[in-house]
């Protein structure tokens, strides 16, 4: 096992997300990939339908057959650049290589859905580190790489017509959206949100199109819906729910319905598509109960599903993620999981899965730590913030049946709503509250404090 790699040379290794940016939309394939059914086909982030352009990687054919890594990750969101520092806290000189299907470094995806969509913030705002902190840390990250396969017997996955050894494997493959299966549902125009490359569709579709249905209200939908109506397009969210946010309780849920009644999306509650309409490219859409809405585009955002099919042809333990334990190892030896793909142990003892960036955050520094010796146990409670309009929330734990505002009020929109099971504080939900605040939430529910 190689250990101690030489410094990778830095205009071998990266091409920045900037440059790949750049010189996608200079060709225009990017514009005409999202026109090619809304999205860029095959596997979320992939880049599949722009084959004409080939930026460069590390990987040549003639490596993949003797490449050998202390450390392998497979993934291009928060928990695989999270994972590197994990390793580097615990081991200065192991061998690590990222490899992921993307066509950028690591890069965290709650901003694509909030700044990055309102043009408010540049692409380069969503990478987890720029190229050079992975340089400092002797990490080689392969850009636009698919690995096909994983051999846990073997300590290797295969990539191109090789393999390439490992003696620990991460797996941090994220999520894909889910698909809409209804009539329509693959014309131009129709979207879904994972991908920097979705972003930059939805940037453009907020920049043209007047009349936009969005289909879900879970988090991602809603912050979607808000940042689409900010740029000026009629938006109407259809949902299967009830209410807005209706894990909250209806008092909350009351108060995010008028929030977007105020700002002028319209909601359409206890509704499904019948079908997606147009010829060739949106035109509209059909209720369950016939009535059609007019419409330039459709945004799908009905939740993620994890990416396990590397694990599961692998024969790895997966059920609904990837099952692994308090240290975040998976059922074969040396392979670890972290991230939304991950099934774990909650703070509770129950095997939970979480589709959170601070999940995905903390997970892959503890995988990573673990991977290089560390032997920590992963204790993570819950934890997640959300951007709509004027309003931003946290929450923090669980949510309870029985709950009560502790600060503030709702109807004022600054306000804390605990949640409790019996005398036990399960979670809080804070809105428009600091900082301060909100770490005491957390260090109370940790605790298992009653007060």
């Amino acid at each position: 096992m190689r250990r101690g790699i030489s410094r990778p040379s830095p205009d071998d290794i990266f091409f920045t997300l900037r440059e790949v940016l750049i010189a996608t939309l200079r060709a225009g394939q990017a514009r005409r990939a999202c026109q090619r059914g809304g999205r860029i086909q095959g596997e979320a982030g992939s880049m599949s339908n722009l084959n004409r352009w080939q930026p460069r990687t590390t990987l040549r054919g003639e490596i993949y057959m003797s490449q050998q890594f202390d450390y392998v990750i497979v993934g291009g969101g928060a928990a695989a650049a999270t994972a590197v520092e994990g390793i580097r806290q615990h081991d200065e000189r192991g061998s690590i290589a990222v490899f992921t299907r993307e066509w950028a470094p690591p890069y965290q995806r709650p901003p694509l859905s909030k700044e990055f969509l309102q043009a408010r913030a540049g692409i380069e705002s969503v990478l987890m580190q720029p190229a050079t902190w992975y340089i400092e840390r002797n990490a080689a990250v392969h850009v636009g790489t698919e690995i096909a396969g994983i051999q846990p017997a073997e300590h290797a996955v295969v990539a191109g017509d090789g393999r390439i050894g490992y003696r620990k494997l991460l797996l941090a493959t994220g999520a894909v959206p889910r698909r809409l299966a209804v009539a329509g549902a693959d014309l131009e125009g129709v979207f879904t949100l994972r991908s920097y490359l979705d972003g930059e569709c939805l940037r453009a579709v907020r920049a043209s199109a007047k009349r936009i249905v969005v289909v879900g209200s879970g988090f991602i939908g809603m912050e979607v819906a808000a940042s689409l109506r900010s740029g000026g397009a009629d938006v109407t969210v259809v949902t299967v729910d009830e209410q807005l946010y209706r894990q909250f309780g209806p008092d909350v849920s009351a108060f995010a319905k008028q929030l977007f009644d105020r700002h002028g999306v319209q909601t359409r509650f206890k509704t499904t598509l019948r079908s997606i309409d147009g010829e060739g490219r949106v035109g509209g859409v059909t209720l369950d109960d016939g009535t059609r809405l007019e419409a330039d585009a459709v945004v799908i955002g009905i939740g993620v599903t994890p990416e396990t099919s590397l694990a599961d042809a692998a024969g790895l333990r997966v059920e609904n993620g990837i099952v692994v334990d308090d240290r975040l190892r998976s059922s074969a030896p040396d392979v670890y999981a972290a991230g939304d793909v991950a099934r774990f142990p909650s703070h509770r003892g129950a095997l939970t899965r979480v589709e959170h960036f601070d999940h995905a955050y903390s997970s892959g520094s503890a995988a990573g730590a673990n991977m290089a010796g560390a032997d920590q146990p992963y204790r993570y409670l819950p934890f997640f913030w959300s951007d709509v309009f004027e309003l931003g929330f946290e929450f923090v734990g669980d949510v309870a049946a029985d709950a009560r505002v502790s600060a503030g009020s709702i109807e004022s929109g600054s306000f804390v709503v605990e949640y409790r099971d019996g005398a036990r504080l399960a979670g809080a939900l804070l809105a428009m509250r600091s900082g301060e605040e909100r770490d005491a939430y957390r260090e109370r529910i940790s605790s298992g404090s009653a007060g």
